[in-house]
């Protein structure tokens, strides 16, 4: 199996999670979709689990490339910036199932991974969910997930949505050697598969193991067939990094409690969990959120362990183990959040440290120059002096040497202020170059960026941020506006952005006009609400998210009336371009045409911008 990897981002997220370990483990039935984070509960059964996402911090993280499957570093790692992963096996297809019809046959396929593996499941549309249905007796040639390294105890099921979501099905599990029935549901219709070596059951993103993966069903007699829809078997996960040396069977130690201590293990090597907290330095909520969840897994995983040995009823050993493994979990993606939290923190206090060399640059630029204004004024003195010493004949010899002498002591004065203030400048305008070309390496690493008319231009493609033909931001695209809104706050704290919405030349004028329009209406959006959550602006910008909101929640023919002046009343704030200003001159489908424009406005007095730009004049 070949696994293509490329950067794509950072993802932001903060669980809050209310559980009651003695409802986790009775039913034998149980879906994994009650324990996913942002989806909702689509199986039969409801469990006591509250779940809610909400953004807590807004990091920018550097992207580190991974390895494909079979070769990753040996050493355990917790959560790195996202990562695209495709699976490039023969005849892997991403199937549509047919609204409400009969169920469907799909056959799954081992990867170079595992070739001897395959199972096939049963899949049907239901009213408001997707519900897959794999006997165990069709589950075949899977080995124990530990052979794959340290830190796999386990295999996950996962359907990946045609933008690369991947939502965690549920858990294979094994009696006595033997797989056993799964029957779990999904929201997505149009989807593909995969089964993947995991750590733990509750994992929120898939590791880059993959064993298993659906093909094409050209092959298999059924009297329903999904509709093969193009694209890649792509998926986005965070977890990319694990212990792949080999890793002894332990049959003696419930699966569980093994599961629960990988769980609490990667926990604390993700993000700040890492290290200790800073000494001297006031912990960010987020930080103390995180690092109470993960003492909170890690009692669930002592009363586990103390179950265990104490030979207690394995119900309730396992109970305890898998509400620790899932505590840790949410601890494991916590502490990315406040990762991102302290780099903001990190990104302010260096560009109050950038605002003060600027200030003592300035302050030691007219110093020297105020010193530079006296020592020539001296020199100036003591030449007129020499000359008229040299005119005043022998006896003003001594008097002329005396003055000529004062003149080479103020020039090796001069010159070495001179050298001491360049030193300065030198040194400073380094630090800062510094942290100005990361501001823009960071800001470009998200469009492409331009300068127009004094304003600041960030391109962002249509194709990265919505569905060909919608207005709703993909996921992806939510991560990429997240690393954006930092920058925002940091860049132009006070400042308006216009944003303008393009499209190609395929299609009706009309539409593509309000396609325009709703895609910019999106994206600003997006920032409203991102401004919300960091305490800015709140009454002056409610009205306008008003409004925003109502204009999405219109559709193209119905939502006419009322839209222009609900349009007008955001000023020149957001703009539809339609098909009118293309980037290429063709008459249909032009990725580079479809983008959505940002129009940053001239550089701020005391703004990191103006600081860069001010160090560029000076050289």
């Amino acid at each position: 199996m070949e696994l293509r990897i490329a950067d794509c981002g950072f993802r932001i997220a903060h669980y809050e999670v209310s559980v009651n370990p003695q409802s986790i483990i009775r039913n034998p039935k149980l879906k994994r979709s009650h324990f996913r984070p942002c989806t909702n509960n689509f199986g039969k059964q409801k469990m006591n689990i509250s779940q809610h996402y909400k953004i807590v911090a807004m990091g920018i993280l550097l992207l580190l490339p991974i390895s494909a499957a079979g070769e990753q570093p040996t050493k355990s790692a917790g959560r790195t910036g996202v990562q695209a992963v495709t699976v490039d096996e023969p005849e892997g297809q991403i199937l549509s199932f047919h609204h409400l019809a009969g169920a469907t046959v799909v056959e799954m396929r081992g990867t170079k991974l595992e070739p001897r593996a395959s199972t096939r499941m049963k899949i049907q549309s239901r009213p408001g969910f997707t519900e897959i249905d794999i006997n165990a007796g069709e589950i075949k040639g899977l080995q124990p997930a530990r052979r794959f390294g340290n830190d796999f105890h386990t295999y996950v099921l996962w359907a990946v949505s045609v933008d690369g979501e991947a939502m965690n099905l549920g858990e294979i599990t094994f009696q006595s050697g033997q797989p056993v029935s799964i029957d779990v549901t999904t929201p997505y219709q149009t989807f593909w598969l995969m089964l993947t070596a995991e750590p733990d059951f509750a994992v929120n993103d898939p590791s880059p193991v993959v064993v298993l993966y659906s093909v094409n069903q050209n092959a298999i007699e059924t009297s329903h067939k999904g509709l093969a829809v193009p694209g890649k078997l792509l998926y986005y996960t965070y977890y990319s990094q694990y212990d792949t040396s080999p890793g002894a069977l332990q049959p003696e130690i419930p699966n569980e409690l093994l599961q629960a201590r990988k769980a609490v293990e990667l926990a604390s090597k993700a993000g700040v969990l890492a290290s200790p907290a800073r000494e001297g330095e006031e912990a960010l909520p987020d930080e103390l959120r995180t690092r109470q969840t993960l003492e909170q897994a890690r009692g669930y995983l002592q009363q586990a362990e103390k179950a265990y040995r104490s030979g207690a009823d394995s119900h309730e050993a396992a109970q305890f183990a898998r509400t620790a493994a899932q505590v840790a979990e949410n601890a494991r993606a916590l502490g990315l959040g406040a990762v991102g939290g302290i780099y903001v923190r990190q990104m302010e206090r260096d560009l109050d440290k950038l605002r003060a060399e600027r200030e003592k640059l300035a302050a030691s630029n007219q110093q020297t120059n105020s010193e530079m204004a006296t020592l020539k004024e001296r020199m100036e003195k003591l030449t007129a002096e020499l000359e008229n010493a040299k005119q005043g004949g022998l006896e003003a010899t001594a008097r002329a040497a005396e003055t000529e002498k004062g003149l080479a002591e103020l020039r090796r004065t001069l010159e070495q202020s001179l050298q001491q203030a360049k030193d300065q400048n030198d040194r400073l305008r380094g630090d800062r170059d510094k942290i100005c070309e990361e501001l823009r390496r960071q800001l470009a690493s998200l469009g492409q960026l331009t300068q127009q008319g004094g304003n600041m231009v960030l391109t962002l493609a249509s194709d990265i941020l919505f569905d060909l033909g919608s207005y709703e931001l993909k996921p992806v695209a939510r991560e990429n506006l997240a690393k954006l809104a930092v920058l925002r706050l940091l860049l132009f704290p006070e400042g308006d952005i216009r944003y303008e919405g393009h499209t190609d030349r395929l299609g009706d004028d009309n539409f593509n006009q309000w396609l325009s329009e709703q895609r910019a209406l999106a994206v600003y959006r997006y920032f409203l609400e991102d401004s919300f959550g960091h305490q800015r602006g709140l009454a002056a910008a409610d009205q306008r998210l008003t409004n925003v909101r109502q204009l999405l929640a219109t559709n193209y023919k119905s939502g006419a009336s009322g839209r222009e002046q609900l349009l007008k009343g955001l000023g020149e704030t957001v703009v539809g371009k339609g098909e009118r200003e293309p980037v290429e001159d063709v008459p249909g489908a032009s990725e580079r045409n479809r983008r959505v424009v940002l129009l940053f406005p001239p550089a701020q007095v005391g703004n990191v911008t103006s600081i860069c730009e001010a160090a560029q004049s000076q050289r």
